[in-house]
């Protein structure tokens, strides 16, 4: 049986980035938009559309939920 040394908190970092990577939504403005089909600079706004405590807590979770699954699969 090979065992994994991956600590809960590796799991819930990694599953943070995807959850917040996900979240990340870009705002741009209609002249920003006539801008960049212009070719000129333009100006792009991000935000962040979740609580980063809640984000931590889905985190969590998923990491709960796969260490359980790795523990469930090394008892077969």
């Amino acid at each position: 049986m090979n065992e994994s040394n991956i600590s809960r908190d590796h799991i819930a970092l990694e599953a943070m980035k995807i959850i917040l990577d996900k979240s990340i939504k870009q705002r741009i403005t209609l002249v920003q938009r006539i801008r960049k089909l212009a070719g000129l600079r333009y100006e792009v706004r991000s935000f962040l559309i979740h609580n980063p405590g809640n984000v931590a807590e889905a985190a969590y979770q998923i990491a709960d939920a796969m260490i359980a699954e790795r523990e469930k699969g090394g008892k077969q």
